[in-house]
């Protein structure tokens, strides 16, 4: 019998698409039948995952425990959430629901630790929020593996947090993308040649990049696992 994802969505919306997109793209079908059960709970109005890590009385986690619970109540049989800064809160959802809740930030290390395993250059700059970064979450993820995580300074930070928020509006800023490709490359004169998107609207931002850096997508790799999840 064919699994249904739950996608928790929202944070943004364009990033809800993203995901839903790159599952459809990427299973494979010959006809509508062959494709995935999928529900999206495509919920804006769970707080702002900045605001719920500085002050806790507007923290998201009871909106993101009542999403989870609407789509486990609505049938999925698993649940996906493309939303990196969001992961704070994983386990705080995760222990309110009896269905599974997959989570990005260690889908994407184990991802990147089986594909690059024998890369000799291990440092990969990390792009996200600066609340994703603060937390730790990544750092802490890949602290067992042989991957270095280089984390921007604080002023590539604002630009890449101005970058995130102008994606957020719908906006591809030309100025904005740009100051980001800039950051992008001077990592890679300085050895830096792979970068990962972990703020689900930095992937969104790669077909605007002009660089030589790989760019590692955590959305892509969400929407891989969840298919093989469905099987």
């Amino acid at each position: 019998m064919c699994r249904t994802i739950g996608i928790l969505g929202g944070m943004g919306p364009y990033a809800t698409v993203d995901l839903f997109q790159k599952i459809v793209m990427n299973t494979p079908a010959q006809i509508d039948q062959d494709h995935l059960k999928i529900l999206i709970y495509n919920n804006p109005k769970i707080p702002p995952r900045v605001l719920g890590v500085n002050r806790p009385s507007n923290s998201p986690k009871s909106e993101l425990i009542n999403s989870a619970l609407l789509l486990q109540q609505a049938g999925a049989d698993f649940i996906i959430m493309p939303c990196h800064t969001a992961h704070i809160w994983f386990n705080d959802v995760k222990n309110e629901i009896s269905i599974p809740f997959y989570s990005m930030v260690e889908n994407t290390v184990q991802a990147v630790s089986l594909e690059y395993k024998d890369l000799e250059n291990k440092k990969i700059v990390l792009l996200a929020t600066e609340t994703t970064v603060n937390s730790g979450l990544y750092q802490k993820a890949f602290d067992n593996t042989p991957f270095q995580i280089i984390v921007p300074n604080l002023r590539e930070q604002k630009i890449i947090d101005h970058a995130i928020k102008n994606v957020k509006g719908g906006k591809k800023n030309k100025q904005s993308l740009g100051r980001v490709n800039e950051i992008i490359n001077a990592y890679h004169q300085k050895g830096v040649s792979k970068l990962l998107g972990c703020c689900t609207e930095i992937p969104l931002m790669f077909p605007y990049f002009n660089t030589e850096s790989e760019m590692i997508d955590p959305t892509l790799l969400l929407a891989k696992m969840a298919i093989k999840k469905v099987k």
